[in-house]
């Protein structure tokens, strides 16, 4: 177990740690362009964000953060993720499309906490689709539920990892430490939802968000964590 976690670690940080050290290099000399300056900096603040949210979600793993509950829009919260993520997609040949139910759709969650369970499905699906498939975000109103759901032509899940698929350090990739899922697993319960999880090996993965639905009349919307 040791040398998975080790392993998983040096996997999981040396991309964006590469990605910092060569951009530093880059803005440290004298011929480059204001204009690749800037961007060398942007690729600089967004790997360092990647850490940090790694090492969150180490914390996390060993005492969970609590969430703050406040009346938010599913399909609000879900675009300003879906958005800044659809260039990644592209960039390996993936539509990423999100399709809203109509209307607010209103729950008590804690809008930043739902917003890293967002990215780390959408970053699964997407990692786990060949070039040419699709990821579809989906918002629905099921009676006095909100469902979120998260599908992709990737890969699929064999049936006997499925059961585990939440689990710490539990991951169905070749290497990493697996801690996404778990934190996504337990953000949602702790904002009183669920998550499940149906696969099919060579037709793609959906995952399903589960919600109680609110007015959401008595606290201002906005100001979720």
């Amino acid at each position: 177990m040791f040398g998975r976690i080790a392993a998983g670690l040096v996997h999981d940080l040396a991309h964006p740690i590469q990605n910092i050290g060569n951009s530093a290099r880059l803005i440290a000399r004298d011929d480059v362009d204001l204009e690749s300056r800037e961007l060398f900096r942007h690729t600089v603040d967004r790997e360092l964000m990647t850490i940090k949210r790694f090492l969150d979600d180490l914390r996390n793993i060993a005492k969970p953060r609590p969430v703050e509950r406040f009346s938010m829009d599913v399909n609000a919260s879900i675009a300003e993720i879906v958005e800044p993520m659809r260039p990644e997609g592209e960039r390996q040949g993936i539509a990423v499309e999100a399709r809203y139910a109509a209307g607010p759709l209103i729950i008590s969650g804690d809008r930043f906490a739902l917003g890293r369970v967002y990215r780390n499905l959408i970053t699964n699906a997407i990692q786990a689709t060949a070039a040419g498939g699709k990821v579809t975000i989906t918002t629905e109103r099921a009676s006095d539920q909100v469902e979120i759901i998260v599908a992709d032509t990737g890969s699929g899940i064999p049936a006997e990892r499925l059961a585990a698929i939440f689990d710490d350090f539990v991951t169905t990739k070749r290497r990493g430490l697996g801690l996404g899922l778990a934190i996504s697993k337990k953000i949602v319960e702790q904002l009183g939802g669920r998550i499940s999880v149906a696969s099919e090996v060579g037709k793609g993965t959906t995952f399903v968000l589960e919600f109680r639905r609110t007015k959401g009349n008595d606290i201002a919307l906005g100001q979720a964590g």
